[in-house]
C-alpha cells in the first residue's frame, strides 16, 4: 500500500470539518508559501490516514465530522492513495470531500477524474495559475495545459467545481483573469471563481507586489461580467462566498498531540521554511511590517458581498429560515453547534438574538448580549463577534442590520478563538 507523508491534520473551531495537509508537490511555484510543497511529514498509508484522523476528531470533538478537505502540498500526486483516502472517507459518512489541486495530474490521466467521482469526491478547488502557457510555466516549471483540461472534465463531471486564481500585479493581472473568465464561462457560465490577492511576504520568491485594493477591484469586474458567481477573499477559506476570518484553528499532528495555532505560529513555521533560500531576517522585517488585521480583508470581500448569492437573498427577502452557527464555547449552552430561525419577512440582528434568548434562556444573554437598561438595546459583548453573510456586523449597521429569510448568521467567541 502506497504511502504519503502528512504533516498535520487541521480541525475548525467554526463547526466540526477537518483538513488533511499532504507533502510533496509537482508544482515549483516561484511565490509559493505552503511549507509541504517540499515533503517532510509522517509517512503513512491512507488506512493510517483514517484512522488518525478518527481518533483526532473523536478526541476533539466527540464525534466524526461529514466534511472533510484534502489539501497540501499537491494531493493528487499519488493517484492509489488519494482514491483510497477518499474511498475511506466516504464509507466513513463523510458527506462533503473536497479536493483542493492544481489539477496537473488530473488533466493527465484521462479516468482519474471519473474514478475521483465513484470514489466520493463531492467538489474540487482548482488553482488555475495563469492561462498564458508561457506565464505558467515560468510560474510553475509545467504547463497549464493539463490544468485546463481538468477544469473542463470537473465541470462535465458531478462533482462540484471552484476555481481560483492569484492576482500576481504585473504577472497575473487584469488580462490573465478576462481570459480565465472567458474560458471558464465557455464550458459553464455558473462556475464559482474566486480571486485572491498575492501576498509576497512568506512567498518563496518575491516575484511581485501585494495587489492594491483598486487593482483587486477591477480584476472583480472584469470576471463579474463573464461570470455571476465571482468572488474575491484573502485566502483559501472553506465557507463560500465570504466567511468569518478565525484567529486560530486546532492542530493534531500525525502522533496526535494537539496545538492550538495563530497567525504567529502560522508564521514562524513559514520563517523556518522560507530561512532555507531567503535571508531569515529580511522575511522577519517583511511579516513585521505587514499588517495581519482583517481591515484589507472585510475590504476585498466587501467588493464580491454583493455577489449572486447577496443578491438572491435580497431578492427572496421573504418567508425563510435563518441558519445561526454557534462557536465551541457556546456549545454547553445551546447543545448543538447551529440551529435555524424562522424569517417571515425580515428581522434584524437585535431580533435574531432576542429569539435565542427566548430558545436558550437567560445564560444565553448573559453569557453573548448586554443590554442598555436606559432603553433596552441588545449590544454583543467584546468577547464575541457576529457575522451575517460573513460580514462582520461592526461593517455594517450592529445589531440593526438586517437579516432576511436564507442567511447565515455566525457567532465566534474570541475566548474559543474560533
Amino acid at each position: 500500500m502506497n504511502k504519503r507523508g502528512l504533516l498535520y491534520f487541521t480541525l475548525s473551531e467554526i463547526e466540526p470539518r477537518v483538513w488533511f495537509m499532504l507533502t510533496g508537490c509537482n508544482f515549483r511555484c516561484r511565490g509559493c508559501f505552503r511549507p509541504a510543497r517540499d515533503g517532510g511529514g509522517t509517512l503513512l498509508t491512507a488506512s493510517e490516514t483514517l484512522e488518525r484522523m478518527e481518533r483526532a476528531c473523536q478526541n476533539y470533538y466527540g464525534e466524526v465530522p461529514v466534511e472533510a478537505m484534502i489539501t497540501g502540498g499537491e494531493p493528487t500526486t499519488d493517484k492509489e492513495y488519494l482514491l483510497s483516502l477518499v474511498k475511506g472517507l466516504k464509507a466513513k459518512g463523510f458527506e462533503k470531500i473536497v479536493l483542493m489541486t492544481n489539477g496537473y495530474e488530473l488533466g493527465i490521466d484521462e479516468e482519474y477524474v471519473p474514478e475521483l467521482e465513484e470514489a466520493g469526491l463531492t467538489e474540487a478547488h482548482v488553482d488555475l495559475k495563469a492561462y498564458s502557457e508561457d506565464v505558467h510555466r515560468w510560474y510553475t516549471g509545467k504547463s497549464n495545459k493539463p490544468v485546463l483540461s481538468a477544469i473542463e472534465k470537473l465541470s462535465a463531471s458531478g462533482i462540484e467545481l471552484l476555481v481560483q486564481t492569484i492576482y500576481m500585479p504585473g504577472i497575473v493581472d487584469e488580462g490573465e483573469v478576462e481570459q480565465i473568465a472567458t474560458f471558464l464561462a465557455s464550458l459553464n457560465p455558473k462556475i464559482r471563481y474566486r480571486i485572491n490577492p498575492f501576498a509576497s511576504v512568506f512567498a518563496y520568491e518575491k516575484v511581485t507586489r501585494r495587489p492594491t485594493l483598486e487593482e483587486m477591484e477591477r480584476a472583480y469586474e472584469i470576471a463579474l461580467k463573464y461570470l455571476p458567481n465571482t468572488i474575491i477573499s484573502r485566502s483559501c477559506y472553506r465557507e463560500y462566498p465570504t466567511p468569518p476570518p478565525q484567529k486560530t484553528w486546532i492542530t493534531v499532528y500525525p502522533d496526535l498531540t494537539v496545538e492550538r495555532r495563530g497567525m504567529k505560529d502560522q508564521a514562524e513555521e513559514r520563517l523556518s521554511w522560507l530561512s532555507r533560500v531567503r535571508l531569515r531576517e529580511g522575511v522577519v522585517e517583511d511579516w513585521q511590517k505587514e499588517e495581519w488585521d482583517f481591515t484589507l480583508r472585510h475590504s476585498l470581500v466587501g467588493i464580491s458581498e454583493l455577489s449572486a448569492k447577496h443578491y438572491k437573498a435580497q431578492e427572496d427577502a421573504g418567508s425563510g429560515r435563518v441558519k445561526v452557527k454557534f462557536p465551541q464555547a457556546l456549545h454547553g449552552l445551546t447543545k448543538t453547534g447551529w440551529t435555524e430561525l424562522d424569517c417571515d419577512g425580515s428581522t434584524t440582528i437585535e431580533g435574531a438574538m432576542k429569539s435565542l434568548v427566548e430558545r436558550y434562556g437567560e445564560k444565553f444573554s448573559e453569557t453573548v448580549l448586554e443590554v442598555d437598561g436606559a432603553n433596552g438595546e441588545i449590544k454583543i459583548k467584546r468577547s464575541f463577534n457576529v457575522y451575517l453573510n460573513g460580514m462582520n456586523i461592526k461593517n455594517l449597521r450592529g445589531t440593526k442590520s438586517e437579516v432576511h429569510g436564507n442567511d447565515e448568521i455566525i457567532i465566534l467567541s474570541w475566548v474559543s478563538g474560533g
